[in-house]
C-alpha cells in the first residue's frame, strides 16, 4: 500500500471515530425536529447566513486580486470569484481538502496568464497563507478574552513568536540560506527551477508591505463575517449562546477544523462545536441542539462548494482529467502545460 493511500485510510478512520464520538447518543428526534424548524420558522437567519457567506467570498475574492495585482496580473473580478468558487468545491469534496482547492485554484490562475505562471502559484499560497493569519488573530483574541490569563497569554506568545518567525524568514532569503539543511532541501526539490521563480515571486512583496496589510485586515474581517454566519445558523436552530460566545469559540472552531488530520475536515469542526458550545449547564437533550447546528454548517458549506462543482460543470472540463485522478504531478501541469489550456476558463466576457 502506498503511502499516499495509508494516509487517506489513517484520515478516514481518524472521522470516523470523531464521528462516533458526536453522534453517538443523540436524540436524532429532537436533532431533526431543530433542523426542520429553523427551515420552516426561522428561515430568515438562513437567508442572513447566505447573504453573509456571498460577502466573504466577495471580501476574499477582492484579497486575491490586490495579490495577483502586485505581479500585474489583471483578471477581472466576477472571473476571480468563480476561480474562488470552484476552488472551494474541489476543497469540500476531495480528498485533499484546502489543498485541493489552492490547487485549482493554481491551475486556472496559470492557464490565464501563461507568462507569470509562477507568479500566479505564488499569489495562491500567499492567499492561503494570509487567510490562515486572519484566523489566527482571531484566536489569539479569543484567547485573551476567554480567561485562564496566564495559560492563554503564553499560548498567545507561543503563537506569536512562530509567526514572527515566519515573516522573518519569508522576507529574509539570507536567513533562509543559513537554515540548517536548506541547501541540500533546495538540491532535491523536485522542479527545482519553477520552485525558486515561486520563491522569488514571494520576495516580490516586499515592495507591497502596505498591500500585505491590507490583506491582512481584510482576512480579519472575512473571520469576524464568517462569526456571524454561524451565529445567524445558529440562532435558526435555537443555540443558546450570546454572540461574544461565538466571537470566542467559532475560531477555536475553525483552528481545529484546519487541521489536515480527517477527510474533508469531516468530524474536526462537529468535534469542536460540541466541545464549545456544549459548557456550562444546559437542559438535558441540548447536545442535539448543537449537533443540529454543526450539522446545519456542515450543510451550508456543502451547498456553497456544490455551486462552486456547478460553476466548474459549466465550463466543460477546464480542469485536466489526470490532474483530477492525481496520475499527473500538479508541477508538471501548471508549469508546463498550463499556458496550453484556455485562457479564458470559467467565462469570456464580464
Amino acid at each position: 500500500m502506498s503511502k499516499k493511500h495509508l494516509t487517506l485510510l489513517l484520515k478516514i478512520a481518524v472521522s470516523a471515530g470523531l464521528i462516533y464520538l458526536v453522534f453517538h447518543q443523540v436524540d436524532w428526534g429532537k436533532c431533526g425536529s431543530q433542523m426542520a424548524a429553523s427551515f420552516r420558522e426561522r428561515y430568515g437567519w438562513l437567508m442572513a447566513a447566505a447573504a453573509l457567506v456571498g460577502v466573504a467570498f466577495a471580501l476574499t475574492t477582492w484579497r486575491w486580486r490586490r495579490l495577483l495585482r502586485a505581479h500585474d496580473i489583471a483578471i477581472p473580478f466576477f472571473r476571480t470569484f468563480r476561480f474562488v468558487l470552484v476552488g472551494f468545491f474541489f476543497s469540500q469534496f476531495m480528498p485533499g481538502g484546502l489543498a485541493a482547492g489552492d490547487v485549482i485554484r493554481s491551475y486556472y490562475v496559470a492557464s490565464y496568464n501563461a507568462e507569470k505562471k509562477a507568479e500566479g502559484v505564488a499569489t495562491v499560497v500567499l492567499d492561503r497563507i494570509i487567510g490562515l493569519l486572519g484566523l489566527v488573530t482571531l484566536v489569539v483574541i479569543s484567547l485573551l478574552l476567554g480567561g485562564q490569563y496566564l495559560v492563554r497569554c503564553l499560548m498567545v506568545i507561543g503563537i506569536t513568536v512562530v509567526v514572527g518567525i515566519g515573516i522573518v524568514l519569508f522576507f529574509s532569503k539570507r536567513l533562509v540560506k543559513k537554515l540548517p539543511f536548506a541547501e541540500w532541501v533546495y538540491e532535491h526539490l523536485p522542479y527545482r527551477e519553477y520552485f525558486t521563480r515561486v520563491y522569488e515571486a514571494f520576495r516580490h512583496y516586499r515592495k507591497h508591505k502596505s498591500q500585505l496589510l491590507v490583506c491582512w485586515v481584510q482576512s480579519v474581517i472575512i473571520q469576524g463575517v464568517l462569526v456571524f454566519v454561524a451565529y445567524c445558523v445558529g440562532r435558526s436552530v435555537g443555540v443558546e449562546a450570546t454572540a461574544f460566545q461565538y466571537l470566542l469559540w467559532i475560531p477555536l472552531v475553525g483552528a481545529i477544523a484546519a487541521l489536515p488530520i480527517t477527510f474533508g475536515n469531516i468530524g474536526t469542526a462537529e468535534a469542536g462545536y460540541r466541545l464549545f458550545f456544549l459548557q456550562g449547564n444546559h437542559p438535558e437533550g441540548y447536545g442535539s441542539v448543537v449537533l443540529a447546528f454543526a450539522l446545519m454548517m456542515r450543510l451550508l458549506w456543502l451547498l456553497v462548494g456544490a455551486v462552486g462543482g456547478i460553476v466548474w460543470w459549466a465550463e466543460k472540463g477546464a480542469i485536466s482529467p489526470r490532474l483530477l485522478r492525481g496520475e499527473e504531478h500538479i508541477s508538471e501541469e501548471i508549469f508546463q502545460r498550463g499556458g496550453d489550456a484556455s485562457a479564458h476558463s470559467l467565462g469570456e466576457g464580464e
